[in-house]
């Protein structure tokens, strides 16, 4: 009840605290944002929100939680998750990454665009730590499929001449997991990397490592979205931080 009411209480401030495009002086950010965040229509894919329903009633357990529960508490909210499909549509991301526990409600978000809308060929990767310690235990065929597909993969490798890329990290109890996963990768983030953290402010200790790791010198560019904080590393781009109503 008290990590509830907290929560109320942050969200509250991120309202009053935020700006929305008008606040945006980056031109790069502001057509990012708009296309992505504010434009107008649906937010939601709704063959996707249906998986989303489903799981939301399942009698089935993920990761030592019910199903129900982790849906709840780690999946990011629609319009987060359709942000997703936005971003990579706009950049024409090519090459998407994932890391740690999710249910796949935000890889079908983030595969709908080069996959279904565009038809493009793309390189997708799965890291997903302590996979030999996965427990799964429903009677549901997709859930079948989750568990096989945690093993890392690679496919429909591209020849893209689009150099953008992004990272989702997936983050859920463990707020250490935000500054390994940024001290194990950061090497490799260039000039077209995007990184998504989920959940930025599941608890103190998360916010924290998110702050942290905006305020390395690499990061040009951090958006937060309350549920959701992306990086960029544009050496062009002037060091700003966005807190966008969302």
């Amino acid at each position: 009840m008290l990590r509830t009411f907290t929560r109320i209480i942050d969200y509250i401030g991120y309202l009053f605290g935020g700006t929305d495009l008008h606040g945006i002086h980056s031109p790069f950010i502001y057509a990012l944002s708009e296309f992505s965040l504010y434009h107008k229509g649906d937010k939601r894919i709704e063959s996707i929100e249906f998986q989303r329903t489903q799981m939301l009633k399942s009698k089935g357990f993920l990761l030592g939680h019910s199903l129900p529960d982790f849906v709840d508490r780690y999946t990011l909210p629609a319009k987060h998750c359709f942000a997703l499909t936005r971003l990579i549509e706009f950049l024409d991301v090519r090459s998407i990454f994932e890391y740690g526990k999710t249910t796949g409600i935000e890889t079908n978000y983030a595969l709908f665009s080069p996959l279904i809308k565009a038809k493009r060929s793309i390189t997708y990767k799965y890291e997903f730590p302590d996979e030999n310690k996965l427990k799964i235990s429903t009677n549901e065929q997709w859930l079948e499929n989750y568990a096989l597909e945690m093993s890392n993969i690679i496919w429909n490798n591209s020849e893209s001449e689009s150099p953008w890329e992004i990272h989702i990290v997936h983050l859920t109890e463990d707020a250490d997991l935000i500054w390994s996963f940024w001290e194990q990768k950061q090497d490799i983030f260039h000039n077209h990397t995007i990184v998504v953290f989920t959940n930025i402010r599941y608890s103190d200790d998360h916010f924290l490592k998110w702050k942290q790791i905006t305020h390395q010198p690499s990061v040009s560019v951090d958006l937060d979205l309350f549920r959701m904080g992306i990086l960029f590393f544009r050496k062009e781009q002037p060091k700003e931080s966005f807190l966008l109503r969302y």
